[in-house]
């Protein structure tokens, strides 16, 4: 499970003394000065290593401290850009997979593959940022940077940030000021649960497991997947949320992620092929950050997986430290049973 305090905003502090290399394409011009430098500042050994930037899917510059933090006598940078493109064409696949959810626009993507981590930020229409942190205890750190750099890309170009996985506001505001709620407010009131197929031995210590993740604040639903069948609790009944259901019936909503749940596994697959040239491990956990909210992935075994969504995005990463208990609750389940 994630130890992490949901409320900490830091990200390493002093500056390091590494110099990173820069990189740019040869249509890149002296205009991207200022953003290269604020991608090198975002570069620390204990964050965030690896910063490139792409416009359309066409790679623009790139900075790193590759070499100061891995073992590899030479590194391959061209591995590195070539996975940024790959990931631009196949997270714009998944961003249009998630737009009938009616969540908005998939703006931050994180991948955990074995001990690194990869990230893609969406900075404005075409415009992208990739990053990478090697090493697990980097994971947040260099996820916190990416959104701080993402951050200021918007700030340069007059533009208001999005929030990324909702670091910079914790605080659940709740029904709007003078909404009457006129429903559930609890999770025992909102909870509903659906079942299909034959999920194992231990359905009920499984579905148990999944009801008692979710929050009013954060983790509004969850599903467990394997082979064989599915399962699912949720609270989006709650009397708060009906903000998000304004052009979606909750069973629509339902409805939709399962079918991303079904599809999930084949954009993995391709993830993983996409990525093994230049980070060796199996793709376990995957956030999918959209503009209300965040779709998270995460694997407990050979083949089952979990699939959780929070609709707040001032919640994205609370939602994702439950989303971290709860698979480790569920490993238990499928090691031990009930």
């Amino acid at each position: 499970m994630d130890t992490a305090d949901p409320d900490r905003t830091d990200t390493p502090t002093g500056i390091s003394t590494v110099t990173p290399l820069r990189l740019r394409a040869a249509h890149v011009t002296d205009a991207s000065d200022d953003f290269v430098a604020l991608c090198a500042q975002a570069l620390h050994p204990h964050g965030l290593h690896h910063v490139a930037a792409y416009h359309r899917g066409v790679y623009n510059y790139s900075v790193d401290i590759l070499e100061s933090v891995t073992e590899d006598a030479a590194v391959d940078r061209d591995l590195y850009i070539r996975v940024g493109r790959q990931l631009n064409f196949l997270l714009g696949r998944m961003d249009r997979a998630l737009r009938p959810a009616e969540s908005g626009r998939l703006i931050r993507t994180v991948l955990r593959l074995g001990e690194a981590s990869v990230f893609h930020y969406y900075v404005r229409p075409g415009e992208y940022l990739t990053g990478v942190s090697l090493g697990a205890e980097h994971d947040e750190s260099g996820d916190r940077a990416m959104a701080a750099l993402a951050t200021r890309f918007a700030a340069t170009l007059r533009q208001r940030g999005l929030n990324y996985g909702g670091f910079e506001e914790d605080a659940f505001k709740g029904a709007p000021p003078g909404a009457s709620p006129g429903g559930p407010t609890t999770v025992a009131e909102a909870l509903h649960t659906d079942r299909s197929g034959a999920v194992g031995p231990h359905a009920e210590a499984l579905l148990a497991a999944c009801s008692a993740a979710l929050s009013v604040e954060d983790l509004h639903y969850v599903a467990y997947l394997d082979p064989a069948g599915f399962l699912s609790a949720d609270v989006l009944e709650l009397a708060p949320l009906a903000p998000y259901f304004r052009n979606i019936s909750r069973q629509s909503r339902r409805d939709r992620y399962q079918d991303i749940a079904q599809r999930l596994p084949f954009v993995v697959a391709r993830l993983n092929h996409s990525l093994k040239a230049v980070l060796p491990g199996r793709l376990t956990r995957t956030v999918l950050d959209v503009d209300e909210g965040a779709l998270y992935y995460s694997v407990v075994g050979d083949g089952p997986f979990l699939l959780g969504v929070t609709l707040n995005q001032d919640r994205v990463f609370h939602a994702d430290l439950r989303m971290a208990g709860l698979t480790g609750a569920v490993e238990h389940v499928l090691a031990t049973g009930p």
